[in-house]
């Protein structure tokens, strides 16, 4: 009797320990995975904040309260919590700042305020073909001057090496061939300072030619794609992603121009969070472009949620 009831007890505490291990949130993104019965909106995901990058120009308090009203975007209209914050919250949402948040604020540096319509396309198209003749004119100027350069280089390393061959030269050839290599480091270092400058407006170019494009899908114009200076710019623009793996859930914001923006990508990648993926209605918050300034959710996204958790 006795090493039955060790057993029955062993037995009780590994169902205790599953029971456990499935109503975490670690437990609950792998019991999902195996069970479609499993209702996800049963307890609130719970959330906190990753890495916050300062540059993004807001604080702590401001970025909890847009999480806070993207979640009620998704409340709101089934009236139930599905988000709570706690310090430990499996969820990790971050800003991390990159080329996307830089190239957002190189705009606002412009004026430019890009709003989803064919006016901030047409005045951004403006700014891009006058960067673009400013580039192709510095361009030029320092292509010639680095050719001349090179030229008068290559004539001096001659001389050099001819003198050199000889055992030296005379001290007043010594003479002008040190005067001429300090004019030809003097004027490398103006051909930096071009060079710098030539960078930065093709860095200029690429921030305007990357807004242009999301507003061409956006506003699904059919017009050729921006070409940039270079492909240094990688990947394609996203203001943020949601990533579940084995090392768990997290949300990267990467680029946001005010609140309203941010908390309209933010209730995009908490959908993902409940397991929504990207529709083909523009006005869904889980649009695929996330573009939409819809802060509303949809009929359709309204059903998702529903359909999600369990309502009828």
């Amino acid at each position: 009797m006795k090493s039955l009831f060790i057993k029955l007890l062993a037995i009780a505490a590994i169902i205790s320990g599953v029971f456990y291990f499935l109503t975490t949130p670690l437990g609950e993104g792998i019991y999902e995975k195996v069970s479609n019965q499993f209702v996800p909106c049963s307890s609130p995901v719970t959330y906190s904040i990753g890495t916050f990058d300062s540059r993004f120009g807001i604080s702590k308090a401001d970025f909890l309260s847009a999480i806070n009203e993207a979640a009620k975007i998704w409340e709101k209209p089934i009236s139930k919590q599905l988000f709570a914050y706690s310090d430990n919250g499996g969820l990790k949402i971050s800003l991390a700042y990159d080329l996307r948040q830089e190239t957002t604020n190189k705009l606002s540096s412009f004026g430019l305020v890009i709003k989803d319509n064919k006016e901030s396309y047409n005045e951004l198209k403006a700014k891009y073909d006058s960067l673009t003749a400013q580039y192709n004119t510095a361009k030029s100027e320092f292509d010639a001057e680095g050719a001349a350069y090179e030229t008068k280089k290559a004539a001096y390393e001659k001389a050099v090496a001819l003198w050199n061959s000889k055992g030296g030269a005379p001290q007043d050839i010594y003479s002008q061939l040190n005067q001429t290599r300090n004019s030809l480091n003097a004027e490398l270092n103006v051909l930096q300072q071009k060079q710098n400058s030539v960078n930065s407006i093709a860095n200029d170019v690429n921030a305007v030619s990357e807004a242009l494009n999301r507003l061409v899908d956006v506003l699904n114009l059919n017009v050729q794609k921006y070409n940039s200076i270079s492909n240094e710019n990688g990947n394609e623009f996203e203001e943020g992603v949601y990533v579940s793996d084995s090392t768990g859930q997290k949300i990267d914001i990467y680029q946001f121009e005010n609140h309203d923006k941010l908390v309209r990508v933010l209730a995009h990648e908490l959908g993902h969070a409940l397991g929504f993926q990207h529709t083909d209605n523009p006005r869904d918050i889980m649009y695929k472009l996330n573009q939409s300034v819809n802060e509303n959710l949809t009929p359709n996204d309204i059903a998702q949620v529903k359909s999600r958790c369990g309502i009828k």
